[in-house]
């Protein structure tokens, strides 16, 4: 007898590609073109190394996650504060729109660095201010890129204070918001 052998398919996840516009280093901008749909929608429960990815990608944009490819409580958890952080439904469930918003993050950290964004800081406020933060690249209700940083006087810490001045959001077009 013949052993029979059923494959069943099922979907990875749904939507479609998303395209980011990337600026190289000469300035020309270039469509990158990421594969959400390619990935499965995961939630709680999910074990699998698209979780370990997930949970990768999640810490190299500078959330705290453990990498274990065991999509707990946790990691729920981040998932929400990422979303939350880049203006996404807050569900915990990673789909097409959380997985693009992981890749279009990638891609902007290459463009807008935080060493950047704390230049531009410096031109704005001055050099006797220090910069601190998370270095979590951020998205304003507009969909533009941010970091928020608290900003302290030089001075006024060596004097033994705190030096705050406030919480800035710096944007790559040179703004620097008071929060």
């Amino acid at each position: 007898m013949i052993p029979a052998v059923v494959l069943m398919a099922s979907p990875l996840g749904t939507g479609t590609a998303s395209i980011t516009h990337a600026a190289s280093k000469d300035g020309q901008v270039q469509k990158v073109e990421t594969k959400a749909e390619t990935r499965p929608t995961l939630r709680k429960g999910s074990r699998s190394s698209y979780v370990r990815d997930l949970q990768q990608s999640l810490k190299d944009v500078k959330y705290t996650v453990g990498v274990d490819g065991i999509f707990g409580t946790q990691t729920q958890n981040i998932v929400r504060e990422f979303q939350v952080d880049h203006n996404l439904s807050s569900d915990g469930i990673v789909g097409p729109m959380t997985w693009a918003a992981l890749d279009e993050n990638k891609v902007e950290r290459k463009q807008f660095t935080e060493k950047a964004a704390i230049a531009i800081g410096t031109k704005k406020l001055g050099s006797k201010i220090v910069f601190s933060g998370d270095g979590r690249l951020l998205k304003d209700s507009k969909g533009k890129a941010y970091y928020l940083y608290k900003a302290a006087n030089k001075d006024w810490i060596d004097q033994g204070g705190t030096g705050t001045i406030g919480w800035f959001h710096i944007y790559k077009d040179g703004r620097v918001v008071e929060q």
